[in-house]
């Protein structure tokens, strides 16, 4: 497999794409719109627009998301408050890096923010937008001063493009004391592919992907962070793979008290992709469990303040049928809607209604957004409120572009919103 073929097959995966803004890098930005907009019937207030992903600092006070830059669409991290008031750009005015800077994570203290970041080194428009923080693809991991003032690297993955390494949505757990992310592993996904068990892999000789692989293998990097001298360092890295097969992780979130990760993984042996699932990653136990076992699309998790409950984006009830799963042919079909469960995976109940034709969602999303045939849910975050999140809310635009906006949802809407 050539690496034209091998960076496709690592673009896949779906944290990679629901972080594509705009499909197409030189296309004309949309006119700016005045934020925020509150809208009380739905119970939703926008923040801003060409958004990715979000973050929350442990505090409360400020979110922290990636927004392409409408004059050269490279992504940059923002900050903001929950009412989406006193914005600031962070890495607008850094030297370095100079591409692609997002999927941010606070750390505990409040003063840095780790993100995942292109390398400068990348060439070539495709192989920009197989860079972008949240793709994995020649990428690494940075830490930014909450001021801008400085930003520095941390690790040191060099461009590869037949077997690309990366930071795939890093976060800090709660102590400060430690920071996970997933990265493809192996060497390249066409020879991961074929290094795959022999049980998930049978058709190993002819290098075709068994189901799950067709992503690659993957893996979930864990390291300590210390300070020294008042900048932030990485030690004792180590990859883990706790999955019976280790075809597809995401890291989500921490658990409160920095037990267990939240992970969207094709971890069950024999997982297809178009069923990935949640997970919850027992790290002192080496534990596994699944809060979801479905044959829909459910990833994207985070716990709520209090770890009682977990939000996550999932296809259930959309009857969402997958054409096809390899390359990025997925976007073309993939509807979601924001759901709300125990951490144990009991009492699941939907929040949004974005994709259900005649619910008032589906009309304001279409009459105040976009005038869109899908939506997606591509991240969240509860707030400390326990009663709000923050969602980025994906959408087919037009000329098969992507968009997304960032918006305040209550976590008790989906109770007695009614239809139209």
């Amino acid at each position: 497999m050539g690496a034209m073929k091998t960076l496709a097959a690592v673009v896949a995966a779906p944290a990679l794409a629901l972080a594509i803004v705009v499909a197409a890098i030189d296309a004309a930005p949309a006119p700016q719109a005045r934020f925020p907009r509150v809208f009380r019937d739905v119970a939703i207030t926008l923040l801003d627009e060409w958004v990715t992903d979000v973050d929350l600092s442990a505090d409360g006070t400020r979110l922290a998301y990636a927004r392409r830059d409408p004059r050269d669409w490279y992504l940059d991290i923002w900050t903001a408050r929950p009412s989406g008031r006193e914005k600031v750009c962070v890495t607008c005015e850094l030297p370095a890096p100079t591409k692609h800077r997002g999927a941010p994570a606070w750390h505990p203290d409040g003063e840095w923010l780790l993100f995942s970041a292109e390398n400068d080194d990348v060439r070539t428009r495709k192989a920009d937008r197989m860079a972008e923080p949240a793709t994995a693809l020649n990428t690494n991991l940075w830490a930014v001063a909450a001021t801008g003032a400085r930003a520095l690297p941390l690790t040191t993955f060099a461009t590869d493009y037949k077997d690309p390494r990366g930071v795939l949505t890093p976060i800090v757990a709660p102590d400060g004391k430690r920071v996970a992310w997933a990265s493809p592993v192996g060497a390249g996904v066409a020879e991961a592919v074929t290094d795959a068990p022999a049980e998930a892999n049978p058709d190993a000789e002819d290098k075709t992907p068994a189901k799950g692989y067709e992503w690659g293998r993957w893996g979930i990097f864990l390291a300590d962070l210390e300070f020294t001298d008042g900048a932030p360092v990485l030690k004792n890295v180590r990859v883990l793979g706790p999955g019976r097969q280790d075809a597809y992780y995401q890291v989500d979130d921490w658990s409160p008290d920095g037990r267990r990760l939240l992970l969207t993984a094709s971890a069950a042996r024999g997982q297809g992709l178009a069923g990935l699932d949640i997970f919850e990653y027992d790290l002192a136990a080496d534990r596994l469990r699944p809060l979801t076992q479905t044959a829909d699309w459910d990833h994207q998790a985070h716990y709520s303040a209090d770890g009682r409950r977990v939000v996550w984006s999932s296809s259930r009830d959309l009857n969402v049928t997958f054409r096809s799963i390899e390359g990025l042919n997925w976007r073309r079909d993939i509807r979601t809607e924001l759901w709300v469960m125990n951490r144990d995976g009991s009492e699941a109940r939907r929040l949004t209604f974005f994709n259900e034709r005649g619910h008032r969602d589906q009309a304001w999303f279409r009459s105040r957004v976009f005038r869109t045939a899908r939506v997606f849910v591509s991240d969240s975050v509860c707030l400390l409120d326990g009663t709000r999140a923050a969602a980025v809310l994906g959408y087919e635009a037009s000329a098969g572009q992507i968009g997304g906006v960032l918006a305040v949802l209550d976590l008790n809407r989906g109770v007695d919103v009614s239809k139209r």
